[in-house]
């Protein structure tokens, strides 16, 4: 559950401390080519390590994909950060895409940012993604950022209801049947042999 406390930043010190520039006002330009260092942490970082990150998808985030996940992103790559030691050149290379995607966040109008969030709660996946995919991950979104000016319109769709539908509730039937299946199997010639037993009593 994300209550984040997205703050109006003093961008022009974190431009002297980082190098980048945070206060542009334009959406796509704190993405540097340190982006190119991508795959340097692709290939340092373990294929098998798994990242945990909270996101939501394409198909449900719409055009708002990029503000949705960029505050989950960053807290994500944070936690990765904490992972190697002070002298790391993985753990560097992690607090530069840091860097680009605070100062991305700190384009936005960080009321409208929070308000979105807020609506779209429900829609958050937790994951925990392999190395590979997690990268191919933030590329994509960095790429997708890129393009265009952030977008605050989308309309959030009806949270997932656990109320079960037909076709769920026909498909658990099933699964129960095929359980009790083999144990009918079972009863049913005792059964019948009981019977018999008892007829052939009685007679």
């Amino acid at each position: 559950t994300f209550h984040p406390q997205i703050l109006k930043a003093p961008c022009l010190l974190l431009s002297l401390v980082t190098g980048l520039n945070l206060c542009s006002g334009k959406f796509g330009s704190p993405i540097t080519d340190d982006v190119n260092k991508l795959p340097v942490l692709k290939q340092n970082i373990p294929y098998d390590y798994e990242i945990p990150v909270s996101y939501i998808p394409k198909e449900v985030a719409g055009t708002c994909w990029v503000v949705l996940n960029i505050y989950p992103l960053e807290q994500s790559l944070r936690k990765l950060a904490n992972m190697f030691g002070t002298i790391s050149s993985n753990k560097d290379n992690i607090l530069l895409f840091i860097a680009m995607l605070k100062s991305l966040r700190f384009t936005f109008d960080h009321d409208r940012l929070e308000t979105a969030m807020q609506s779209f709660q429900c829609h958050y996946q937790e994951q925990s993604l392999l190395t590979g995919p997690y990268f191919d991950y933030i590329r994509d979104f960095l790429h997708t950022a890129a393009q265009g000016t952030p977008d605050f319109s989308c309309e959030p769709p009806p949270c997932l209801s656990t109320e079960q539908t037909p076709g769920v509730q026909e498909e658990n039937r099933g699964q129960a049947w095929s359980r009790r299946s083999p144990l009918l199997l079972v009863l049913i010639p005792f059964i019948a042999c009981v019977a018999l037993i008892v007829w052939l009593v009685s007679e």
